[in-house]
Formats: C-alpha cells, sequence, structure tokens
C-alpha cells in the first residue's frame, strides 16, 4: 500500500489517496468513514461518540448478540482495541453508492495481545478482510453493515491452517 492517511492507522492505495486529494462530496464521504475508523481504533472508545448518531445502526453486531446502536458498537471495539492493541488496516478499495454510501474494502493485521471471544491472548500475528457499508448524515454514520471471515480469523488464533 501506498500513502498513508495522516495521524492514521490506515494505509490507503493510490486511488483511495486522489479521491482524498480532490475537492468533492466522494472525497468529503472518504474523510467521513477515515474519522469514523480512526475513531474506532482509538483506545478511548468514547471518541466514537463524536463521529456516530445516537441512533446509529451496526447490523452485524446486532445479529451477532451485541446490543443495539452506540453500545454495541463501545462493547465490540473495547474489546478488539484490548485483544489487537496494535492492528493496521489497508484500505485496499473504495466504491460509492449516491452521496451517503460508502463501501471500503480493508485488509487488516494485528497482533493477539490479549483475550479475545474466549480465546486467551496468543501472541501471533493475523490477517483479516473486512468489507464495510457505512451510511453516513451530516457527517457522521448512521448505519454500517460489514462481512469478514471470522471463523478465518478465530483459525488463525487457535494456530490453526484454513
Amino acid at each position: 500500500m501506498s500513502s498513508k492517511a495522516s495521524e492514521s492507522r490506515f494505509d490507503l492505495v493510490p486511488e483511495a489517496q486522489e479521491i482524498l486529494e480532490a475537492d468533492t462530496p466522494r472525497a468529503e464521504l472518504l474523510k467521513h468513514f477515515l474519522r469514523f475508523a480512526n475513531a474506532l481504533a482509538a483506545k478511548d472508545s468514547s471518541a466514537i461518540d463524536e463521529v456516530i448518531h445516537a441512533d446509529a445502526r451496526f447490523h452485524e453486531l446486532e445479529a451477532a448478540g451485541y446490543p443495539r446502536g452506540p453500545e454495541g458498537l463501545r462493547k465490540f471495539r473495547r474489546e478488539m482495541n484490548a485483544a489487537f492493541p496494535d492492528q493496521r488496516a489497508a484500505v485496499t478499495a473504495v466504491r460509492f453508492d449516491g452521496d451517503d454510501i460508502i463501501e471500503v474494502d480493508l485488509d487488516s493485521t494485528a497482533t493477539h495481545q490479549g483475550e479475545f471471544w474466549g480465546i486467551p491472548a496468543t501472541g501471533r500475528t493475523v490477517r483479516f478482510w473486512i468489507h464495510t457499508r457505512d451510511r453516513f448524515v451530516d457527517g457522521k454514520l448512521l448505519e454500517r453493515w460489514d462481512r469478514a471471515d471470522i471463523d478465518d480469523l478465530m483459525r488463525q488464533l487457535r494456530g490453526e491452517a484454513s
């Protein structure tokens, strides 16, 4: 991956960097996404409240049994950030659906340094992909749909071959 967003844990492919450098609605939407994504990665989960609507929905987390809305997101991110404090991601693709929806493909790496979903810290470096579809209104996230291969992540944590 080439360029890095300033003060970010996210590397950007050249196409995404070019979008950011333009003065367009797409550039603004990508900036909203990156602010949101960096708030997720922050050690202090209170930063999340600044980038999401109070009634935001996180469909994949709700389906996994997390509380609805911001509470569920904060709980999940506390778990992720404790287990994988050095998580970095590369934005590998960006697509837009109208003026308020952005789809981003992320290639993440992290070291398993704390308990995650019943698996104690292993010290293993893991790699996982995430496809996210996010809807922003007034610069804040209102809805999020994620897809990730959680089964593969869990296999990596257990040291099993894929």
